[in-house]
């Protein structure tokens, strides 16, 4: 007897392949909540740090510590930032996006600064280290705004400095440069390295290619070609062998009916309230305590689901805030029972599992906001703000990737 297990084949390949993904998602995003808690607390530290560092008035010497303090915060800050939208997109490996992330208005000569300042220590102190010598010149005009994602962005330019300066073993300059033209941003960044042999030309962005050795993944071009393809712009190149490269990139410049007015950071609202905060993370935990009580706000602490509900009982509170994924009793259990003890107590779920739930979802497990971690300091106010507003409390997701 002969059979034709041609179509049984594929299937089970394509069994085994959707399993592949399957396991490969669910270990993503395991990970990917633990580094969101990690993260959660260096966001929330470094913000509150900002908060309290005072400008100094008198001395120039303690004036330019300050300084220098300040911009270290800001790029720990950023670079946050960062790591968390990477994490977001780690957990949606495997999940099926119906939309883009939101755009959001951006100033390419700020995204490029912070490239430079993000890739310092490659450029600078390990090439000093090294006894190489490597300069980065920046010209910059205004520009008009572009549209886009911050963090994609500037994953290119950091890409581009990178490597420029492998390019250039025996150091050199890097020159940067940005002009305004009709509908586009032009962005030229040229370095004096080795240059890019002809045959090489025409594979620089495909994916895996690199003449790095085994060291290097080859994706770092090949990734920097899709963010700006998916942004609608052009990126190329040119190069002579012995002078050095030239990448050219080109975006579009935001519509003037996409221009946005970013929110400015509010300071924490005058009415205070007592809030209940409970999660199983200790630094995350203590960290929210701290920046409630930088708002004006009484806050007390719980470590687990029990804890918490045990301290609801014996004391009263405006609003709970209690973490998804916590040993013995999930926040959801948490919601549900401080539903049933008092209604009127608005609940805010934090977490880091970035779970997508409908606003029924979210009223059937008694939620009324919810935080993905890591959150910045400004949507924790945000949040206390409108549970504590009859008029704006309504059950909303405060997510990270909102423009605040």
């Amino acid at each position: 007897i002969i059979r034709d297990v041609t179509q049984r084949r594929a299937m089970e390949r394509q069994l085994l392949q959707a399993e592949k993904l399957r396991s490969l998602g669910e270990l993503a995003s395991g990970v990917a909540h633990d580094f969101n808690n990690v993260l959660a607390a260096i966001l929330g530290r470094t913000q509150l740090l900002l908060r309290l560092l005072e400008r100094p008035t008198k001395k120039p010497e303690r004036r330019a510590s300050w300084i220098e303090i300040e911009k270290g915060l800001r790029i720990i800050e950023k670079a946050a930032l960062d790591a968390a939208e990477t994490v977001r997109r780690i957990q949606e490996f495997s999940r099926t996006r119906d939309e883009d992330r939101l755009f959001t208005t951006l100033n390419i000569n700020e995204i490029i600064a912070d490239a430079i300042e993000f890739t310092r220590s490659f450029w600078k102190d390990a090439a000093e280290a090294k006894g190489i010598k490597v300069r980065i010149n920046k010209f910059d005009t205004p520009l008009p705004p572009v549209r886009g994602s911050a963090t994609e962005l500037r994953e290119v330019f950091i890409n581009m400095i990178k490597n420029a300066v492998e390019a250039m073993p025996e150091g050199g300059d890097i020159t940067i440069q940005t002009a305004a033209q009709p509908n586009h941003v032009l962005i030229t960044i040229t370095d004096t390295g080795c240059g890019i042999p002809e045959e090489y030309r025409t594979k620089i962005f495909d994916p895996f290619f690199t003449t790095k050795g085994p060291q290097a993944s080859g994706l770092g071009m090949s990734v920097s070609y899709g963010i700006i393809n998916r942004h609608q712009g052009s990126i190329t190149l040119e190069s002579k062998v012995g002078e050095g490269t030239t990448f050219v990139i080109r975006l579009p410049v935001a519509s003037s009916s996409a221009a946005e007015v970013q929110k400015r950071e509010s300071p924490p609202q005058t009415r205070t309230a007592s809030i209940l905060v409970i999660d199983d993370e200790k630094d995350v935990r203590d960290m929210l305590v701290d920046i409630l009580k930088m708002g004006g706000h009484t806050a007390v602490a719980a470590s687990s689901g029990q804890h918490g509900l045990k301290l609801f009982a014996q004391k009263t509170f405006d609003m709970v805030i209690t973490d998804l994924g916590m040993p013995g009793m999930s926040g959801y259990q948490v919601a549900e029972e401080i539903k049933k003890a008092k209604p009127c107590v608005p609940v805010c779920l934090v977490s880091g599992w970035q779970i997508p739930l409908t606003d029924e979802q979210r009223a059937a497990h008694g939620i009324d906001f919810v935080l993905n971690k890591p959150f910045q300091m400004q949507q924790v106010f945000e949040v206390v703000q409108k549970a504590l507003d009859p008029h704006l409390h309504t059950v909303k997701n405060n997510s990270p990737e909102e423009p605040l």
